[in-house]
């Protein structure tokens, strides 16, 4: 996924698949384990300060991994958690599908062969991981019933029926007519062989999860909070350290939430009585807007095709003006894609994906787009800023093209950095000037930073205050104006990754707060450019990370007072 080098790897490793298996899980658990003994072990004196940054960067990942592995059930990895080790967003039965499909590039004959080696061990992958949810389940870390029954439902449309249509197969098939040295006698056998491993054992292995799904159903608990597991109320808050990066506290960020939604509402409401709109709540008048006609494109691929204009304009527009706040940003460009179908009744409204390490694919800016509907024009110059530029292409390109650094550095996530700086990035782009000619726009990114604000008070209010799914649902829905049933989706990915979207908020408010501060120390000597430099060069870190790094930045440039 990551396109390393097999040199960097330490060999060939095309067909290779992790080890998902009960035994292969607590190895890794055992081998952060002690990479976290090594590294508290390190004489910080004796590192340069790229090395400290990157020491402490580790120390605090490995360290927040660790707090959420000791309670035993789900998964956690370098900056990502789950207490639920399938669910209708993470799995072998689609993680492996989306990755024989989209990662494992087929440009030859070998490339082929190393391919249906991989697909030979999808089934054990499936095995290995639904034996560890069995585990779960047994010892009573239950997904929710609602999320269960999601997941039967992605792992039915899954299920090969008929082998020769299934998404990995056809991949297959197209891939081997783009070769030219391959003749025909021997794609057919190529093909044939592909087909009878997705029909005959990873067939088997979709029925067996069926059964496991339906099994589990009828005992599942219908809240969904993770209060309810064993440890829960910890784990959430081991959770909330791991994604935040802090030590916020569920009442906290609660608070916080509901500040920052009632604040962003009585603008959005004084907005809004200037765009004529003065019947009903911010949320339905919201609603109102994003249905009328008027700011739609067709729901045709003519629609489509307009939509994307659209973005590619709003880009266009803020990259030229990036020089006024940012230093350097990367060389690569961003492409901009449709989701695979396959994925978007569970992805995002959109997202972001680096280029490759080895340059095989770009870096993308991926759009969810089941229907043109679902994106009035006013939305969409926000969600650019966010995916593309100044926000994630920006601050993620930047940290791919870095030379010299750790391998490691590669495979931690840091979401309260990098989806922090997404949010901030919307400020950024509102002080270029983008809505001061467009009040409906102002609207958009006013409704952007009000759905960030509303995720505090519904990650908080399930796992910490016990709230319905359907509360959380109709909370999210009556307050931004999005669809409920996109509020659903966004609903259930906080249900399955407690803590990941207080994120957002948290990053984005450590920033702000961290340029108040600079500002008001350095005077006329501060320099935005600088700020945004400081922060985005080296790299994603933890957000205590990020504050030593920046309070040392304002240090430096302090004048200095003269000598007597």
């Amino acid at each position: 996924m990551l396109g390393l080098s097999q040199e960097t790897f330490g060999g060939p490793y095309a067909s290779l698949l992790d080890d998902r298996t009960m035994s292969g899980n607590q190895k890794a658990r055992g081998l952060r384990l002690d990479y976290l003994g090594q590294l508290e072990r390190i004489n910080r004196a004796a590192l340069t300060p790229d090395s400290v940054r990157q020491l402490d960067t580790l120390l605090f990942v490995y360290g927040a991994a660790a707090e959420v592995d000791r309670h035993g059930y789900g998964y956690a990895n370098l900056g990502w958690a789950s207490p639920y080790v399938i669910n209708p967003f993470d799995g072998a039965y689609q993680d492996l599908v989306k990755f024989m499909t989209t990662y494992h590039a087929i440009r030859s004959r070998k490339d082929a062969d190393a391919w249906l080696v991989r697909l030979k061990q999808v089934d054990d992958a499936m095995l290995g991981e639904r034996r560890r949810f069995e585990t779960d389940i047994a010892n009573g870390a239950t997904p929710p019933r609602a999320i269960l029954q999601r997941t039967l439902e992605k792992v039915r449309g899954l299920t090969p029926h008929n082998a020769r249509e299934h998404p990995m197969v056809l991949f297959f098939v197209e891939a081997l007519a783009q070769i030219p040295d391959i003749p025909e006698d021997d794609i057919k056998k190529l093909v044939d062989e592909a087909v009878s491993i997705v029909g005959g054992d990873i067939a088997r292995e979709y029925r067996e999860l069926e059964k496991v799904l339906e099994k589990a159903i009828p005992k599942a608990a219908d809240e969904p909070g993770v209060w309810k597991i064993a440890q829960g109320d910890q784990y959430y808050l081991d959770a909330l350290r791991l994604y935040t990066t802090t030590n916020l506290s569920p009442d906290e960020l609660h608070k916080a939430g509901e500040k920052a939604v009632a604040d962003i509402s009585k603008q959005m409401d004084e907005l809004l009585l200037e765009l004529g709109q003065e019947e009903g709540s911010v949320g339905q008048r919201l609603r109102a807007l994003s249905v009328d006609p008027a700011y739609l494109f067709p729901d045709t691929p003519e629609g489509q095709a307009a939509l994307i204009v659209a973005i590619q304009t709003h880009i266009k527009w803020v990259e030229p003006r990036l020089g006024r706040v940012i230093g350097t940003g990367p060389k690569g460009k961003v492409e901009i894609r449709i989701a695979p179908q396959s994925s978007q009744d569970t992805a995002p409204g959109a997202y972001y994906k680096a280029a490759a390490l080895d340059g095989s694919r770009p870096a993308t800016y991926n759009l969810n787009l089941r229907s043109t509907l679902d994106w009035p024009m006013w939305t969409l110059q926000t969600l650019s800023f966010h995916e593309a530029a100044p926000g994630h292409h920006i601050q993620a390109g930047l940290a791919r093209e870095r030379t010299d650094q750790p391998v490691l550095s590669y495979l931690i996530s840091n979401p309260a950095f990098a989806e922090g700086w997404g949010v901030y990035a919307e400020d950024l782009a509102n002080e270029l000037g983008a809505y001061e000619t467009d009040r409906l726009a102002k609207l958009g990114y006013l409704q952007s930073l009000l759905f960030r604000a509303a995720r505090l008070v519904v990650d908080t209010g399930i796992h910490s205050k016990k709230w319905t799914r359907e509360q959380a649902i109709s909370y999210l829905a009556d307050t931004t104006g999005l669809p409920r049933e996109r509020m659903a989706n966004e609903v259930d990915r906080y249900i399955v990754w407690p803590g990941q979207a207080c994120a957002y908020m948290a990053g984005r408010e450590t920033i702000r707060r961290l340029r108040t501060e600079a500002t008001q120390a350095l005077g006329e000597q501060f320099d935005l450019k600088a700020f945004h430099d400081a922060i985005l060069q080296p790299g994603p870190r933890p957000l205590p990370v990020l504050e030593a790094d920046i309070h040392e930045w304002v240090a430096s440039r302090r004048p200095q007072p003269a000598a007597e």
